[in-house]
């Protein structure tokens, strides 16, 4: 079988993550390491209020992976999610190389974070980091948009 490129946001206990963050982070690398993952990048995303609860948790912490793995071993995946009581919920994404490659880079980037386009500084405030009144908008941005 082919050795493909994922994506896997898992819904994490936070409480759980909260006493024992290294032990958590084990508990999901544990699973994909016996579906045979390779690891590639990872790092807690978000933690906060969940829109409604789920198996009576009404807070979780969102975990981003970046993995490879032989198709055949997701359904594998999802059972051993099912049965860790640290795991609530699972998303996996298969990625084209490329995609995958640009989640990696961002995942490991300089400052560590991953932005969400709320935190990207806005091109037209030279306060965020944009460009200024020296600085032009780039080919074909358009004002007022």
């Amino acid at each position: 079988m082919a050795e493909y490129q994922y994506e896997g946001m898992f819904l994490l206990d936070s409480n759980k993550f909260a006493a024992d963050a290294e032990g958590t982070q084990q508990a999901v690398h544990g699973i994909l390491d016996r579906v045979g993952a390779k690891l590639v990048a990872s790092r807690p995303w978000q933690d906060g209020k969940l829109c409604y609860p789920i198996e009576k948790h009404r807070k979780g912490l969102y975990y981003l992976t970046c993995f490879t793995m032989e198709g055949d071993q997701m359904a594998e995946l999802n059972r051993l999610c099912k049965l860790n009581e640290t795991v609530l919920r699972q998303l996996v994404i298969r990625h084209p190389k490329v995609i995958f490659d640009a989640m990696v880079d961002a995942l490991t980037s300089h400052d560590g974070a991953l932005h969400s386009p709320e935190q990207r500084p806005d091109p037209r405030d030279p306060r965020s980091g944009g460009y200024g009144e020296k600085e032009r908008a780039p080919e074909g941005f358009e004002e007022g948009r």
